[in-house]
């Protein structure tokens, strides 16, 4: 538990991610009325979020569902598998259960206060920003503002602002100058406009521990880019992976399964 709840303030989700609001046609079709702004010519790191926000904001899905896969591999070599079922509504909702559902375990993410469940019984409820949620869904959805005061909040140095590459493809790098791969970060695909990488320093007495995160691929779901795949380094090697399967977009969502009071009588199904 202690490891899944470390790596969902990490990550995201998304998740998930899971991720935030409206609905999307492939990168490609998104073709404005007007001549479209050529995002080579973003210039600075507020200018990168409002970009990536005006592009799929009237174009990005409403909910996720999923199965998630994931692998933790120890230090000792070995790997160690566990599943979840994934329910995200964007903005900001996404709820996991641990299987087997049967013990009625997982976590609710709710507009950035993330609640542990166990046995079907509320442990906590801790604000906690998730990154990965906001980058890879909630950042097209709500105001730009709103993205740039959580990257503020996550120690990500908006007024570093560069290019980069990243396996061949231009990035937009936000939080770091060249040959910094240790301060708080993210890459954006200069075309999709999408989260790449995501780059993590947090302090644990005196040990520096630097998690590298990512985005696999994204693979099309009835037109909408959806991340199948995050996998996280430390020290150069990898500890941690996340795979979806079952992906589906758009479906509806219950209310009463964002519901605390309702965690589990409310249990989605696989």
């Amino acid at each position: 538990m202690k490891f899944e709840l470390q790596r969902l303030a990490a990550a995201a989700s998304l998740v998930a991610a899971a991720a935030c609001a409206s609905v999307l046609p492939p990168a490609e079709e998104i073709i404005p009325e007007e001549a479209p702004k050529s995002t080579s010519s973003i210039k600075s790191s507020r200018e990168l979020v409002r970009e990536m926000h005006d592009k799929y904001a009237q174009n990005w899905y409403r909910t996720l569902r999923f199965e998630q896969t994931n692998t933790f591999y120890t230090q000792s070599g070995k790997e160690e598998k566990s599943r979840w079922v994934e329910n995200l509504s964007v903005p900001g909702k996404l709820r996991i259960d641990f299987e087997p559902l049967s013990s009625k375990s997982g976590l609710l993410i709710l507009n950035n206060r993330v609640t542990t469940f166990d046995n079907g019984r509320k442990v906590d409820t801790r604000r906690s920003i998730q990154p990965i949620l906001t980058l890879t869904a909630d950042v097209y959805a709500i105001p730009p503002a709103v993205t740039i005061r959580r990257l503020d909040s996550l120690k990500i140095d908006l007024d570093k602002f560069r290019t980069d590459r990243l396996n061949r493809k231009k990035v937009y790098v936000v939080g770091a100058e060249e040959g910094d791969l240790e301060s708080n970060q993210i890459w954006i695909d200069a075309e999709r406009l999408l989260l790449v990488r995501l780059i993590q320093k947090e302090t644990r007495g005196e040990r520096k521990i630097v998690t590298d995160t990512r985005v696999g691929e994204y693979k099309e779901i009835d037109g909408f880019p959806v991340a199948h795949e995050f996998v996280s380094h430390r020290d150069g090697k990898i500890f941690f992976k996340e795979e979806y399967h079952k992906v589906r977009v758009n479906e509806p969502i219950p209310s009463a399964v964002f519901d605390p009071s309702r965690w589990s009588s409310s249990r989605p199904d696989a």
